[in-house]
């Protein structure tokens, strides 16, 4: 079977596609299109995206949005209800306050931070299931994507792919990896996928991962942070607290049959403690977690325990 693959930029990251396919290189400037267009529509970089005019209409109107920007903000903000973890999509202000991952990223003041909480309460985000509406009942109220929209696009990417035919692919959109099927390359007849090293440089590997029509996704909080009065201030943002989360998680990565679960739990399981983040995802039904604390020791959920085998959701 011929094999088609591309690298190409968006969303502020490399996306890797390959296709084991007879019409691959089609598949592939479709998968494209499709990833071209969801990045324009579920932004909160563009003042005209779906999903800003969503946020520019905070406190005025509800605002009539595709079904599945509509469903995927409805899954979001019943996680985000759930006071016993950190996903949050109304976490939006404070993010542009912070401005993680930007040239002009600033530690707030207290008075800033305070201003903001009051803006990040899920609960005022209001959806009418029967005219697909969604409405910020608080006037400067934003809803943040960034942490489940690409789960969601990836999950997309191979329901198209799977679709045409393609039963060996690979779907990577920076951190969150998706499989179809396994590696027909490959002698385990898995994709191994590696697990960045949190303290080592770009490229070097903590533990590799076989997996078959599955998604492994990482949350680190190496990924963007700044330095400013001798501290380090990491990306992901309590809307406890509007700082940081305090933890001693390094980088947390999900193993799970959707790619949109593995976006949810790589937040939603940042807690304070390795023990309580463990505890919690062993709960999750199908969902496997590989934690790294920050002195770089490697925890997993039970049922990785002792377990090389391939991860197989294919079936």
């Amino acid at each position: 079977m011929a094999k088609y693959q591309t690298r190409f930029q968006m969303m502020g990251t490399f996306i890797d596609l390959v296709v084991h396919h007879s019409n691959g290189e089609q598949l592939i400037q479709d998968a494209y299109r499709q990833l071209h267009q969801y990045a324009q529509r579920f932004t909160v970089n563009q003042a005209d995206s779906e999903l800003m005019r969503v946020n520019r209409h905070a406190g005025i109107s509800p605002v009539m949005v595709q079904p599945d920007l509509f469903n995927l903000i409805k899954i979001a903000k019943t996680i985000s209800e759930d006071l016993a973890n950190p996903f949050n999509i109304a976490i939006g202000p404070l993010v542009k306050t912070w401005r993680i991952g930007f040239n002009d990223a600033k530690v707030p003041t207290p008075e800033e931070i305070a201003a903001k909480l009051s803006l990040v309460d899920p609960k005022n985000i209001i959806l009418d299931e029967h005219n697909h509406s969604v409405f910020l009942s608080q006037p400067h109220m934003e809803i943040d994507l960034g942490a489940i929209a690409k789960g969601f696009f990836a999950d997309e990417v191979k329901k198209q792919l799977v679709n045409a035919g393609v039963k060996h692919g690979f779907i990577s959109l920076g951190g969150n990896v998706l499989t179809i099927g396994h590696s027909p390359n490959n002698a385990n007849q898995a994709w191994n996928v590696g697990i960045q090293h949190p303290f080592a440089e770009r490229g070097s590997i903590i533990r590799a991962v076989p997996l078959q029509g599955a998604s492994m996704v990482t949350s680190g909080i190496n990924e963007r942070f700044f330095h400013a009065n001798g501290q380090r201030y990491h990306h992901l943002l309590d809307a406890k607290t509007g700082m940081p989360i305090s933890t001693d998680i390094a980088s947390l990565t999900i193993i799970s049959k959707h790619s949109i679960d593995g976006e949810i739990w790589s937040t939603a399981g940042f807690l304070p403690s390795i023990i309580e983040a463990l505890h919690y995802l062993n709960q999750q039904v199908g969902i496997e977690a590989i934690a790294v604390s920050n002195h770089g020791e490697v925890h997993v959920t039970q049922g990785l325990i002792d377990n090389g085998n391939t991860i197989n959701y294919a079936k």
